[in-house]
């Protein structure tokens, strides 16, 4: 399981961007990068944080991506932060 870390552009935010992360249950970062910007393209990555939102104006920023491997980390795991597409 790898853990990114993004940053997006958040026009509800005073600072304008905010810093969160998803897990994605993959063994290989690029992977995990590439899952993270095809699910912020089609809006389901700000459907897994924002579920009471009909609209998502956020943007990712790819460059800002930085992963952790938490595989071994049994107690990081939780389903309400992986990414299930």
């Amino acid at each position: 399981m790898i853990r990114i870390y993004f940053v997006f552009d958040n026009p509800l935010d005073d600072d304008g961007v905010t810093l969160s992360y998803i897990d994605v249950p993959t063994q290989e970062p690029a992977e995990a990068f590439w899952r993270v910007a095809k699910a912020a393209e089609s809006g389901a990555l700000w459907r897994s944080l924002y579920p009471d939102e009909d609209t998502h104006p956020y943007t990712l920023i790819e460059c800002k991506m930085l992963y952790l491997n938490i595989s071994t980390l049994a107690n990081e795991q939780s389903a309400e932060t992986t990414l299930i597409s």
